[in-house]
């Protein structure tokens, strides 16, 4: 794309549908598909054949001496609609974010977080949804020209990460911004003993063997008392236990062979994936973070917990890594918003009214012929008339329960199955009452029964699907990522912005936009979520308690 297309003529895309028919359907056989290739094939290895890299260096300035400060920018879960996409590329290319007396300045270079773009990586999906935003909020010519690195989330690598190769790993220039990277890996050296590693882990957490050598060769430079701001596309502190032997992690054999012997420590973990801002801390040692920071664009996802199994999901207040505990300190948007926002589930069939088309569809197909009667007699009459539509009756309810969570095992059966129920009843009490009033033989009566089933499924079917997440996500810890996916919610978005002092301190300033503009509107309210929180490498930990 050429960065002198004119604003007026970049396409203005809209949220992900995610439950629009072809997209719903086809993102299944993507996710399929690039797990199976992932297995067999792993872009990677070529990278680190053909692509030698270097340790990227921000600790000097332009005339050789040293960087007394150092501010870069994180934004990750970019490339969904254009509204939130440009308004966040917009506040980032800002010369300065003013919050109160103080002027933050705008970053050396922007870090991506993962998933650039939605809903799965192509050579368009690229243009219009990242390159588009972010060329026109910070246009060709600006001054000065900032760097941009990116590294792969599960969305990017859905093409085996050519499109996001091709885009990263070549020099290019996006508007304003300069790729520098070879590989979907690197290492940055910042002021102060700073370092900011940046992992691919492709679809299975997963650190290919020519990017261990690389970080191992990186770990040469390190020495005792740097510190490590680490960088990965999935937060994997709330999904597992890494340091779990049983996981066999590369995560942790990065952190326990490469860095440890090293003297040098791991204080920030960083990583998009779920799209809001958490940030979990130590419990004995406040110098060490975990921050969630998905909000660079895409859906927002809910903060709240559910009433059960939330101990056990992604939005557990409690982490435990190993020996080490790590509690919940704080969350954007609050909890309290985050389950009033969930409601908006139960207007499913407005946000989501082509989903209607295939629950029109389903309800259509399983009624077909005369049915009279109540529900129970209309179901029964349809598998006795027609038998073979018994086959198909079992094939719809083994579709739900292959949809349900399968990470609540016992909820994919007793909810799928409770689920696809409720639908085979809806589609045989809107069939039983269209065949009361729509009585007779014929071709024409059939074709109307038809129709009206058809719509009927079209109405209900979305409701039911509605409901379904609303209760799955807050009562059971199921189905929580569908149900945020579902509302295509724009808004609450943020961005974190850091600062290496010139002492050597650590801020971390997490930017918080609660609404989003419309269109081209570039001016966004923004603030100070928290903090700043910071890392002092020199403080150490606080003394334990006696006795």
């Amino acid at each position: 794309m050429s960065d002198d297309i004119p604003l007026s003529e970049l396409p203005k895309r809209k949220m992900v549908g995610w439950y629009d028919p072809h997209l719903f359907l086809s993102t299944g056989v993507e996710v399929l598909i690039s797990r199976a290739l992932g297995q067999r094939f792993d872009y990677r290895m070529m990278e680190d054949v053909g692509l030698p890299q270097p340790v990227f260096d921000y600790s000097q300035n332009r005339v050789g001496g040293a960087r007394k400060e150092l501010w870069f920018d994180y934004m990750a879960d970019t490339g969904d609609g254009w509204e939130s996409s440009y308004a966040m590329a917009c506040l980032v290319a800002q010369p300065w974010i003013e919050l109160g007396a103080r002027r933050l300045p705008n970053g050396a270079f922007m870090l991506l977080g993962g998933d650039e773009v939605y809903p799965a990586a192509s050579k368009q999906e690229y243009r219009d949804r990242l390159i588009g935003p972010l060329a026109a909020a910070f246009p060709s010519g600006s001054v000065p020209r900032r760097d941009l690195y990116a590294i792969p989330g599960n969305h990017d690598w859905y093409d085996g990460l050519v499109s996001f190769s091709r885009l990263f790993t070549q020099g290019r220039t996006l508007g304003g911004w300069h790729t520098r990277q070879k590989r979907s890996y690197f290492a940055l050296q910042l002021p102060h003993r700073w370092w900011l590693w940046a992992l691919d882990v492709q679809l299975e957490s997963d650190i290919d063997i020519g990017q261990l050598n690389y970080f191992h060769w990186v770990a040469n430079r390190l020495r005792r008392g740097d510190g490590i701001i680490l960088a990965s596309a999935e937060p994997d502190w709330l999904y597992r236990d890494i340091k779990n032997p049983a996981l066999e992690s590369n995560l942790a054999a990065l952190e326990e062979k490469c860095i440890e012997p090293t003297g040098a420590d791991v204080f920030v973990w960083v990583s998009g994936d779920v799209h809001h801002y958490r940030r979990h801390e130590h419990a004995r040692d406040s110098r060490y973070q975990r921050i969630t920071s998905g909000g660079g664009g895409a859906y927002l996802s809910s903060t709240h917990e559910p009433a059960t199994g939330g101990a056990a999901s992604e939005l557990k207040r409690v982490v435990r890594v190993g020996e080490d505990t790590f509690h919940q300190q704080f969350t954007y948007p609050s909890p309290a918003t985050s389950l009033r926002l969930s409601l908006l589930n139960l207007l499913f069939l407005l946000k989501n009214w082509r989903f209607g088309i295939l629950t029109g569809l389903a309800y259509m197909t399983l009624t077909w012929g005369q049915l009279e009667g109540s529900l129970l007699t209309a179901a029964q009459m349809a598998v006795q008339r027609y038998p073979a539509r018994l086959v198909w009756l079992l094939l719809v309810l083994a579709a739900f329960i292959f949809y349900a969570d399968r990470r609540v095992p016992r909820f994919r059966w007793v909810g799928g199955g409770l689920h696809g129920l409720v639908h085979l009843l809806c589609a045989f009490a809107i069939a039983g009452e269209t065949a009361k009033l729509l009585e007779g033989p014929g071709v024409w009566p059939a074709l109307l029964r038809l129709g009206v089933n058809f719509v009927g499924g079209a109405v209900v079917g979305p409701i039911v699907m509605g409901i379904y997440l609303l209760l799955a996500s807050n009562l059971f810890a199921a189905h929580v990522d569908q149900a945020s996916a579902a509302l295509r919610l724009k808004h609450f978005k943020h961005f974190l912005r850091f600062h290496i002092r010139d002492d050597g301190v650590l801020e971390i300033y997490p930017i918080g936009v609660p609404t989003i503009p419309r269109q081209d509107e570039a001016a966004s309210q923004y603030f100070l979520i928290e903090g700043p929180v910071t890392v002092d490498r020199a403080a150490g930990p606080p003394p334990a308690p006696r006795g």
